[in-house]
């Protein structure tokens, strides 16, 4: 029999070893976006589904609607609940209200929901400014609410524009605009609840608003001379990291440098009306690639290398309600039948891409030369799968014409290869189909491109870090020790 005194030692040793040792490393991460201005979205329990099966682990929905919450319980994706700017009246003034609020919209969900953060109101110093200077009041009022309620984990914070920025070129030069009283209030509450400062960051923006000093390759992440900033000896090859520098160097001046930079909204669109610079699939899709290469490359920032950069893409659908310019309906990676409106990869990978990006668009089409069986049965095979929709090669539809088996399988293998996790794998057909670099589209039909490079059967997978894989062995050869000498007291 073991002595029980010396085995729980050993296994005391054992458990402090795990504790210190096995702490998860911090990383960066890309989350969505999903808001649901639009009347014909699929119910909260698809889009969750859909997230999860992108391998999403981060999403910030706009408001605290019960069906929304409810279809997140258990998911294990992390949360960042909005609270509407239209609330702000009454739970700035009422600290009832909020405790009410937070009755209501988080106690049912916590103990079964991730919930990370509360986005109190969005970009309400510049665009809702009617209620600006409660914003401050209401964002205390639902700590304090959580805090009632031993829930001061749960952040809370207010998405911020650019536009509370006086200055952001160069990036060194940022700082806040005087014009914006209660910047000093927010950022003191940030700090003092150990809460992010979360601001909406769009490059496009800038871009379609200045293209005479800012070149599309800047703001796209491709190869350019890039942007020497003389006040702090850096150079910057893109404008998303000069964006963000530039809200570090103005909580800098503002003596908040401590405050983390939670990027809430970036994206870029896929159409826009005229004069809206730059908006296209192409565009959209080389941004969000390169932008979550960017990320994931763990690298930070020119002013803040080795920091992590934390960013919600803008957004999961097309909503279709949205106001303002076409621009504004057309941020989606999804359209509202959850077909993608281009391809992406959430994971950061990048084999076989051209250096620069994120991979070099590509499709799938036939092989010239297929025998016209080989080609039914690759279109039989193709448009019977679950998530491939062929609606465009059937009669009247756009890619009908012309009515051929290769001009119809090339499409169905496309569909098939831009929805795979797969990679280039996808892309085969009993060697009937070849990966091509050149836009197959033509006329009205749109042929989807893929920049993913996957060999695994799933969008996202978890890896250990080095740390965690060396602490692994250091466990198992810890646990043998403790084995070897328990056993010697038998």
């Amino acid at each position: 029999m073991v002595a029980p005194g010396k085995l729980g030692h050993c296994c005391s040793w054992l458990l402090v070893f795990s504790l210190i040792c096995f702490v998860p490393s911090a990383a960066a991460y890309v989350g969505l976006n999903y808001g649901r201005n639009g009347d014909n979205l699929p119910s909260p329990s698809q889009a969750v589904s859909l997230l999860r099966n992108l391998g999403m682990s981060q999403v910030r929905i706009y408001d605290s609607d019960p069906t929304v919450l409810a279809a997140f319980q258990g998911s294990n994706i992390q949360l960042v609940i909005g609270l509407l700017n239209s609330e702000l009246d009454d739970i700035g003034a009422s600290y009832a209200s909020a405790s009410a609020w937070v009755a209501s919209k988080i106690l049912p969900y916590v103990n079964s929901t991730n919930i990370f953060a509360i986005g109190v109101g969005n970009e309400v110093l510049t665009g809702f400014t009617n209620a600006s200077s409660l914003l401050v009041p209401a964002m205390n009022n639902i700590y304090n609410a959580l805090t009632a309620n031993n829930l001061q984990s749960i952040k809370v914070s207010s998405p911020c524009s650019m536009e509370l920025l006086a200055q952001s070129y160069l990036p060194s030069s940022g700082k806040f605009s005087s014009n914006y009283s209660d910047i000093p209030v927010l950022l003191e509450f940030l700090t003092r609840t150990s809460s992010p400062y979360m601001v909406n960051v769009y490059p496009w923006k800038a871009y379609t608003a200045q293209r005479d000093a800012i070149s599309l390759d800047y703001a796209l992440f491709y190869p350019n001379a890039g942007v020497f900033d003389s006040g702090a000896s850096y150079t910057y090859t893109n404008l998303f990291d000069a964006q963000v520098d530039a809200v570090h160097a103005a909580l800098t001046k503002a003596n908040h440098s401590d405050l983390v930079v939670v990027v809430s909204e970036t994206g870029w669109p896929t159409a826009g009306d005229t004069g809206e610079a730059g908006a296209s699939i192409q565009n959209a899709q080389t941004y969000n690639a390169n932008l979550v290469k960017r990320v994931m490359s763990n690298t930070g920032t020119p002013a803040r290398p080795g920091a992590m950069l934390n960013v919600f893409l803008y957004e999961l659908y097309n909503e279709n309600l949205n106001v303002g310019p076409a621009s504004q309906r057309n941020f989606g990676l999804f359209n509202p039948d959850s077909t993608p409106v281009y391809a992406i990869n959430f994971g950061g990978s990048n084999s076989g891409g051209n250096g620069y990006g994120y991979g070099r668009r590509s499709w799938c089409i036939a092989k010239q030369g297929i025998s016209e069986t080989a080609l039914q049965i690759s279109i039989d095979f193709a448009c019977g799968m679950g998530n491939v929709n062929c609606t465009a090669i059937q009669p009247n539809g756009t890619c009908f014409l012309p009515d051929t088996r290769y001009s119809h399988a090339s499409y169905a293998m496309n569909q098939v290869y831009v929805n795979s996790f797969n990679g280039t794998s996808a892309c085969n057909f009993q060697g009937a189909a070849r990966i091509t670099t050149t836009d197959p589209s033509y006329g009205s039909c749109v042929y989807p491109a893929s920049t993913i490079s996957y060999s695994g059967s799933h969008m996202s997978t978890r890896r250990f870090s080095s740390a965690q894989q060396l602490y692994q062995l250091f466990f198992l050869l810890f646990a043998i020790i403790c084995w070897a000498y328990t056993g010697a007291e038998l």
